[in-house]
């Protein structure tokens, strides 16, 4: 049924849950897990000095891969092939922009994220991506 899952992480709790369940998802389909983070840089081109942007990004993509590469130990220990990415921009976007140059077929994400873990709706991020993408989004 799947061929590709992307698995969009931020690093919390939810965000592994959720890999978790697209790699039991995999398996069932033999699929491949793609799991992407999305470094936000907000407003640092505005209040920063060129320096400082680099710095944070830097930083970023540090937490970027290490968030990423967890995921690639979970399916790799599962046997399930997994490509890792980090990417900048705006995130419910670039994440529909992954799925849709990765040929993606479902997208799995935590219900909510880092930001607001508290709240019983979905987060902003999620539920972006859910009125964004043109392909199937789970939510966990």
């Amino acid at each position: 049924m799947y061929t590709n899952i992307l698995v969009a992480t931020d690093g919390s709790k939810r965000a592994k849950r959720a890999a978790e369940h697209a790699i039991e998802l995999a398996k069932q389909d033999d699929a491949t897990i793609h799991a992407l983070y999305v470094m936000d840089m907000g407003d640092a081109a505005f209040v920063a000095i060129p320096d400082d942007i680099a710095e944070t990004r830097g930083r970023l993509e540090k937490k970027g891969a290490k968030f990423v590469d967890a995921i690639e130990e979970l399916a790799v220990a599962a046997g399930i092939e997994c490509t890792t990415a980090v990417k900048s921009g705006i995130a419910p976007e670039r994440i529909v922009e992954y799925a849709e140059e990765n040929d993606i077929d479902l997208i799995v994400m935590g219900k909510r994220g880092r930001s607001d873990p508290d709240k019983p709706a979905f987060g902003t991020i999620t539920g972006r991506v859910i009125g964004l993408s043109p392909v199937p989004v789970h939510t966990v």
